[in-house]
Formats: structure tokens, sequence, C-alpha cells
């Protein structure tokens, strides 16, 4: 009788087992339920008020090409001539190119611009600050 328990018990034991290992590597599957891949913006946009009406933007390249030494960091790298397109109210308020130090000031009359639409390296950005 005591065969036939043990043996019972270490059938019992397997199949448990066996069926915990196919649960755990079947049961979960990354998917994305996402509608649309989101994408971390290539640029970083720092807005600075400047006068009455009067908005400075600035936009970066971050170069994180030394984050693993702690005497270099991250750095950030103005970028020039990029085109962006400003919205305020989802109106566009127009469209600006950055100079030589990555910025360009605008000029509003009633809302402030919240949105910075372009393309950097190939990578469609919108920016809503």
């Amino acid at each position: 009788m005591k065969d036939t328990t043990s043996t019972i018990r270490t059938k019992y034991l397997l199949i448990l087992l066996t069926a915990m290992i196919i649960v755990t590597l079947t049961s979960c599957e990354d998917e994305s339920d996402m509608a649309i891949n989101k994408v971390a913006s290539p640029v970083l946009l720092d807005v600075q008020s400047t006068g009455t009406n009067e908005l400075t933007a600035f936009f970066y390249e971050l170069d994180k090409s030394g984050i693993l030494d702690h005497t270099v960091g991250i750095d950030s790298i103005p970028v020039s001539d990029l085109a962006i397109e400003v919205f305020a109210a989802s109106a566009t308020v127009g469209t600006f190119t950055t100079d030589a130090v990555g910025s360009f000031v605008i000029t509003y009359t009633g809302t402030k611009p919240s949105e910075y639409v372009g393309v950097h390296n190939g990578i469609a950005f919108r920016i809503k600050k």
C-alpha cells in the first residue's frame, strides 16, 4: 500500500510541476495596447519669458555619450536651423527657425504659445508646454 501511495504522490507532483512550468512559460506575452507607438522626443525644449507677450524658445539635443562617467554626464547641444511650427490654443502662431544657439523669439498677442511641432533627425515630435 505504501508503494501505491508513494507512486500516486510522485505522479501527482510531476503533473503539478509540469502544469506550473507550462503556465509560467506561456502565460505572459508582451503585447502593446497602444494604438500609436510613442517615441521619445529627439529634442529638449526650454521656454523662457523675455518680456510682455514675448517668449524665447531654446531647442537642445541631448548627448548621452558621457552618461556612465560622472565627471562628464549628459550634455545638451543647441540645435540650429530647426524649423518649428508653433501653436497657441490649436491655432498656428507661425513657423520659426532656430539660430546658431538653438533659439528663436516668439512675439504673440492673446493666448501664450503652448505647442511646438517639428522634425529632427527624421523623427517627428510635438511638445506641449
